[in-house]
């Protein structure tokens, strides 16, 4: 059984990927709180060619390091994938696709299934819009400390 799965595109001017934020991911991983499951890393240049890069040539040692200590898997990222992040790259721009595995929400499932329970609907609050939340725990006092 498979925790639900997402992907996450973060973009960087300039063609240069900064793979300093996979550590912080792969601190993530490695306290079983998601477990990483691809990882490509995507330019397209000046001329609105794109490209996925291979991740022993970005240069990158946080990248390669990621790479090799967490067991990625190549069949997961397709070409249409990569074809899909590159329509949303301006030129000279790169992105990192992360396909990633929430591995605490197994027991959940779980629970949900020996329930008899289903999954009516799922989504995301983007962290940009989290003032709505902070809106709500103000009106219904339910902010931290006051519930």
């Amino acid at each position: 059984m498979r925790g639900p799965i997402d992907y996450i595109i973060v973009g960087f001017e300039g063609n240069k990927f900064d793979g300093s934020i996979l550590s912080a991911i792969g601190d993530a991983v490695e306290s079983g709180v998601i477990n990483a499951l691809a990882l490509s890393v995507i330019a397209k240049d000046e001329n609105g060619d794109v490209r996925n890069l291979n991740i022993a040539d970005v240069g990158d040692a946080y990248i390669v390091e990621f790479s090799e200590k967490h067991s990625l898997q190549d069949d997961v990222i397709t070409e249409e994938d990569i074809t899909e992040v590159g329509d949303l790259l301006a030129e000279n721009t790169a992105a990192g696709l992360l396909i990633i595995e929430h591995l605490w929400a197994k027991p959940l499932k779980e629970a949900l299934i020996n329930a008899n329970g289903f999954l009516i609907a799922d989504g995301r609050i983007h962290p940009d819009a989290a003032f709505e939340l902070n809106e709500g725990e103000e009106k219904y006092g339910t902010a931290q400390g006051n519930g």
